[in-house]
């Protein structure tokens, strides 16, 4: 239950404080007229009236590239010299209840069979600030994958907007706790403020995701015709996985000269046609629609069943990003049948 209220006009302190600290303030902002995640450094550049930002939070606790050791060729052999990861305290502002619960699938496998520090030492040094949803389109699906704007999973603080334009602040999690009160000078007593409605989208009637599990479970439906049926214009451009906040593919290569350079982590993803091509030459997954049948399979059936985790929080981007209008809701409505 919400006990603290964050004003407004104290938006710009806490940025203030959290940055003049050396730390990080992350909020939806426009950029090339689009609402995005970035760095802000006051409440002006802030965002309010969106649906969700373009693209996910995870940049900033898993990025788009980074640089992950050094190393040096000489006489007497190759000098590989790892990098530490040092994190600034970074805040996110304005996540939406969805994307929030992804966390803990991206933990899941950063923390799976070895420890990725590049990844567990930023997500220890984030607070994730949620703000429940007021609105929503037809791309959100929420509701149909069993989460809700109501949804507090994976939020430090929980904020409702309130009538006046403030926010109903709730502590979800101790780093929450700790963060609200190392900015109690921002954080009053709620008084009795009226939070504004939530928007909570209708389930997709025709998809039982208990149905979608089971048919993905038996391996006689893997050859089914209904993959290239559906997903034959599937161009594998790979925009899906970029902006989905769960995906979390990634590559290593070596950048720099015959003596000198960089070992790189990127993100990868697995619509890229070259993503299972063997040095043989071989790709067991030649054709696009097998591609995109295994991401689809890693959603809703490898991923939830290794780590007991959501690989989709249906926040909807894959559908509003894609050149061809490829609707994954569309596909698990057919599975469903």
């Amino acid at each position: 239950m919400a006990d603290k209220l964050l004003k407004r006009e104290d938006l710009g302190k806490l940025i203030g404080s959290v940055v003049g600290g050396g730390g990080v303030f992350v909020a939806p902002t426009i950029d090339a007229r689009q609402v995005v995640f970035k760095p802000v450094t006051k409440a002006e550049e802030i965002v309010t009236d969106y649906i969700v930002a373009r693209n996910s939070y995870k940049e900033y606790v898993f990025p788009q590239t980074e640089v992950v050791a050094d190393y040096t060729i000489g006489k007497d052999g190759v000098d590989l010299r790892s990098r530490k990861v040092e994190p600034k305290e970074t805040v996110i502002f304005g996540a939406r209840p969805c994307e929030a619960s992804s966390l803990s699938a991206l933990r899941a496998v950063f923390t799976w069979d070895f420890i990725d520090e590049f990844y567990t030492k930023r997500e220890d040094k984030t607070t994730v600030i949620s703000v429940g949803c007021t609105k929503a389109d037809e791309a959100c699906f929420c509701t149909t994958v069993a989460l809700s704007p109501e949804t507090k999973t994976g939020s430090d603080i929980y904020l409702l907007e309130t009538e006046s334009g403030d926010y109903l602040a709730e502590a979800v999690t101790d780093k929450g706790r700790a963060f609200i009160k190392k900015h109690a000078s921002v954080f009053g007593a709620a008084g009795g403020e009226k939070a504004k409605k939530l928007f909570i989208p209708e389930k997709i009637k025709g998809i039982d995701p208990g149905k979608v599990a089971e048919k993905l479970s038996d391996k006689g439906h893997y050859e089914d015709p209904v993959w290239a049926e559906l997903t034959r214009k599937c161009i594998g451009c790979g925009a899906c996985t970029f902006v989905c906040p769960t995906c979390h593919c990634f590559d290593i290569t070596d950048e720099g000269t015959a003596f000198e350079g960089e070992r790189r982590k990127n993100w990868d993803a697995c619509q890229f046609d070259t993503f299972t091509l063997h040095a043989s030459g071989h790709n067991p997954r030649d054709l696009q629609y097998k591609r995109w049948r295994n991401r689809f399979n890693c959603k809703f059936s490898f991923y939830p069943n290794k780590f007991s985790s959501k690989g989709c929080v249906g926040c909807g981007r894959c559908i509003r990003v894609c050149p061809v209008r490829l609707d994954i809701t569309e596909v698990m409505e057919e599975l469903s049948k």
